[in-house]
């Protein structure tokens, strides 16, 4: 007899459009509304898409399921993409963003004493403090940039948290400028195939040569200085100075230049995500005055017009909420993308080693699959069924600071921060839209508003 065997089908590669003309009006497509084409990709093809942006094939994922694999199940298999790391290396060298492999895994031991639970709740008093310290010159009636000034007030947050001391005037003025610098040049670089090289005399090269060298000045100057110290001053330098693999070699932790690269990240990431949810939270509670008020009936309730602490966090589960449901329409971090090391398999297809992988955050937080109403502001849905939401979610389904082994190392700290201040300013202020204010999203490193939030303060 002939024995027969049966042959191990194919594993098939994912649908997708395909031609010159998709590939074209893909790069349009990716400019004006990034999310807008996930979505549809999505909708149109199912959980793993094929698609061309110009001359570079990618893939993009919009299941949880999906989402999990990539991210958590699969993650080693996936590294950040050439395109995250030639645009911001050139800032935050060898950072826990965009470092790979044994190096990565390496950093993110020496650097998470500095994240945890103890140390980071130390910084809340100085969080509250410096934002008493910002709303001083506030005045009734006044129309201010209020995205600029949730900016400033978490870099402000950062740089203290960070270096244990507030910097000089001349510092900090330095930075402030470097970051802007830098953000607008990132922004740049992601939105265009192609860029000059850094070699280039461009006005943008020349102003991000300097902005690099402007952060340098400061981060070195204080690590060389706390060097000679040895000192603990309670700040996340200090851990990352002090931080060892914990096997007795005394060169063990960080040299000089990862920890500035470390410092640089986290003052850079550590800044612009939280500001950026707290200006889409003042922007979500004008639209809804029910939802504002009974924010203000609890602060009133539990803190009787004192400042908040971190011991009030528990008994202010409504801000909480509302922190939730802003980052849930509003992620910061809107989407993530990862490069296939090697060929490998996702959601049943065969996704090719060297292309990019998009995990669409912002489309899949407003999945009507997982969410009631997923356009509505409520922050409610976080509350009900005893607050229950979150494990009933799939896995996957809410990443307001991704998940997996390379999950947002600072996520305490940031949602700390937003509860915090939320919570510092709205008990003392309510904020309009001012009424000529145009408002849109501006998908570029973070989501944006693309034409500011002015907002018209008003004392309670």
């Amino acid at each position: 007899m002939t024995s027969l065997t049966t042959q191990p089908q194919p594993i098939p590669a994912p649908p997708g459009p395909t031609g010159l003309a998709n590939a074209i009006r893909h790069m349009s497509e990716m400019r004006q509304d990034i999310s807008g084409l996930m979505i549809r990709l999505g909708r149109e093809y199912g959980p793993v898409v094929s698609f061309q942006f110009g001359p570079i094939s990618m893939y993009v994922i919009s299941t949880p399921e999906t989402m999990y694999e990539v991210l958590v199940e699969q993650a080693a298999k996936f590294y950040k993409t050439k395109m995250t790391k030639a645009v911001l290396k050139p800032m935050l060298g060898d950072g826990l963003i965009i470092s790979d492999g044994e190096f990565w895994r390496r950093q993110r031991k020496l650097t998470q004493p500095a994240f945890h639970a103890k140390r980071i709740e130390g910084y809340a008093d100085t969080m509250v403090k410096l934002t008493e310290q910002a709303m001083h010159d506030w005045q009734t009636g006044q129309t201010r940039p209020i995205d600029q000034d949730m900016m400033e007030l978490t870099l402000n947050i950062v740089t203290e948290t960070l270096f244990g001391t507030k910097l000089s005037e001349q510092d900090t003025q330095n930075i402030r400028k470097a970051v802007e610098i830098g953000q607008d040049n990132s922004n740049y670089k992601f939105t265009r195939v192609v860029t000059p090289p850094a070699w280039v005399p461009t006005a943008r090269n020349k102003r991000g040569k300097w902005a690099i060298q402007a952060i340098e000045d400061v981060v070195l100057r204080v690590i060389a200085e706390r060097r000679a110290s040895q000192e603990d001053k309670g700040d996340l330098l200090s851990m990352l100075l002090l931080a060892s693999d914990g096997d007795g070699d005394k060169n063990a932790g960080m040299t000089d230049q990862q920890a500035r690269d470390e410092a640089v990240t986290l003052m850079l990431a550590g800044h612009e995500t939280t500001s950026n949810t707290l200006t889409w939270a003042w922007y979500l509670l004008s639209q809804h005055p029910e939802i504002e008020a009974k924010l203000h009936g609890e602060l009133d309730r539990v803190l009787g017009g004192r400042t908040p602490t971190l011991a009030d966090l528990a008994q202010l589960p409504y801000t909480d909420a509302i922190i939730k449901e802003t980052l849930r329409l509003y992620p910061a971090a809107y989407l993530t993308a990862r490069e296939a090391i090697e060929d490998v398999v996702i959601g049943g297809y065969q996704l090719k080693a060297g292309r990019e992988v998009i995990v669409p955050i912002y489309a899949l937080h407003r999945d009507p699959r997982y969410y009631d109403a997923p356009e509505a502001f409520r922050p409610d849905r976080w509350l009900e069924n005893g607050g229950t939401l979150e494990k009933r979610l799939p896995k996957g389904a809410y990443l307001p600071f991704g998940m997996g082994p390379r999950v947002c190392i600072g996520n305490m700290f940031a949602s700390m921060e937003a509860r915090l201040l939320l919570a510092t300013i709205a008990r003392r202020w309510q904020l309009r839209l001012a009424p000529d204010q145009q408002v849109a999203v501006e998908p570029l490193v973070t989501l944006c508003p693309k034409y500011g939030m002015r907002m018209q303060v008003e004392g309670r």
